[in-house]
């Protein structure tokens, strides 16, 4: 695993040279090289004995290096696509150099033509967004963006296994920003997880981040520390818009969102819900920032899920959770749940992902009627919906939830945290990690025997 950081660092270090509808409630610019490692491979620490320096530093040349910036990768409708969006200074349209990893002088390279709006935000600057297709299964692939006037450095893209068994990675508010005189040190947080992530889950099909990127949604250098990292060149993210990402056409400009409805939608920017696919699995993202639109996410969920009525696992994220643990936001979350609870069931939703707390709560099974049955992991086909929401994955903030009787775990956490979701044809298992030591916190498992 090492020498692999290290291989890939040299060969991009080597090629790089080359060339409102929602109210807010209340780390280092350039990453440090990768330290020389021993031919051996040393055997990891013991779960719970880790430390921030475990994972090897993934370093690559920052975007910051040229004249673009605030280069985003984002998931694409199937595992065979990868959505890049990217400010540069030149109007004209730029391309993504799409190839194999081997073709790293691109001679041979796919090319794909970015459609180029003018910022809103950032004077000066043209928002390029284009969709990479016909990806392959488990293939290393070399990439740039831009154009003659401005060109990125090359990054990798591993894709995972297109296969019914496969992971993904959640995390809770990153919300950097908050407070602001401390976004250095939560900007290394999200670093060093960001690390830990693409060290213990390299096969990761995709990275959702649960809502509020950043503390401000109009703060240029919060999402710089946000976007700016070596990771995250190479790793799909699938963003949940939250409430401090309300306000503008920033979160609008920085992603590209698969399958985007115009239901659910709040700033008038289109950041309505969306859907994509993995493997056997549906994945249906909520924008719950305005609650005069409560009413039509059941509309998208009917909708997604008669366009994938083959999915075996039916996924939902949103920033607001209907089962939080939080005491100044229960009223937001009693006033959602109807909602939820009007099509989970009618729709056989396994799983709900939230974040917005800061504090970590994972409910017993919740039935439409508002009941819940308690199981032990395995839950062998269990009846109702699992509500999962994080807590930071930044430490930009950590709460206290108060008892409910929904909640199978409910507790305030005091180091960023991760979660990983294995897959497979008939179970899904949840593990949730303390990014730092790298114990489990929380893990449980549902199995569908006969999907």
């Amino acid at each position: 695993m090492k020498k692999t950081y290290l291989a890939l660092l040299g060969l991009c270090l080597g090629i790089g040279l080359l060339g409102g509808c929602g109210k807010k409630e209340e780390a280092p610019e350039e990453e440090t090289p990768a330290v020389e490692a021993d031919d051996e491979e040393e055997a990891p620490p013991a779960p719970g004995e880790e430390n921030w320096g475990t994972a090897p530093e993934y370093s690559v040349p920052m975007i910051t290096t040229t004249p673009i910036r605030y280069l985003s990768v984002n998931v694409g409708a199937t595992a065979e696509e990868v959505s890049l969006v990217w400010y540069s200074p030149s109007e004209e349209a730029g391309q993504v150099s799409w190839t194999r990893a081997e073709d790293e002088n691109f001679e041979d390279p796919m090319v794909f033509s970015a459609s180029v709006t003018p910022s809103k935000v950032t004077a000066g600057y043209y928002v390029n967004r284009v969709t990479v297709t016909g990806l392959l299964p488990e293939t290393e692939y070399l990439y740039q963006v831009g154009n003659e006037a401005a060109m990125s450095p090359a990054y990798y893209y591993t894709t995972p296994p297109f296969s019914d068994t496969f992971r993904f990675t959640a995390v809770g508010d990153i919300q950097i920003g908050k407070p602001v005189d401390e976004l250095d040190w939560q900007k290394n947080n999200w670093h060093r997880l960001l690390n830990k992530v693409k060290y213990h889950f390299p096969d990761t099909s995709f990275l959702v981040s649960l809502g509020d990127q950043v503390n401000d949604y109009d703060d240029g250098e919060q999402y710089n520390a946000i976007l700016n990292q070596g990771v995250l060149y190479s790793l799909s993210l699938a963003p949940v818009k939250g409430n401090h990402d309300v306000g503008g056409p920033q979160y609008s400009e920085h992603f590209m969102l698969p399958n985007q409805s115009s239901l659910g939608t709040c700033d008038d920017e289109g950041d309505g819900d969306y859907w994509f696919t993995r493997g056997n699995a549906l994945f249906m993202v909520l924008d719950t920032m305005d609650a005069a639109k409560w009413g039509e996410h059941e509309r998208f969920i009917e909708s997604a899920v008669e366009a994938n009525p083959d999915a075996g696992w039916r996924i939902v994220f949103s920033h607001f959770s209907p089962y939080n643990g939080y005491e100044s936001y229960l009223e937001n979350a009693q006033n959602l749940r109807p909602y939820f609870l009007s099509f989970t069931e009618k729709y056989d939703i396994d799983l709900v992902m939230c974040g917005h707390d800061h504090a970590y709560v994972r409910t017993y099974f919740v039935k439409g009627d508002g009941s819940y049955k308690e199981y032990e992991s395995p839950a062998v086909n269990p009846e109702g919906t699992m509500y999962l929401t994080l807590s930071s994955s930044s430490g930009s903030l950590y709460r206290r939830p108060v008892s409910q009787n929904e909640a199978a775990v409910s507790s305030k956490r005091d180091t960023p945290e991760v979660t990983d979701v294995q897959i497979t044809p008939d179970s899904l298992k949840v593990s949730t990690y303390n990014a730092e030591t790298w114990e489990v916190t929380d893990e449980f498992e549902i199995q569908k025997p006969e999907t």
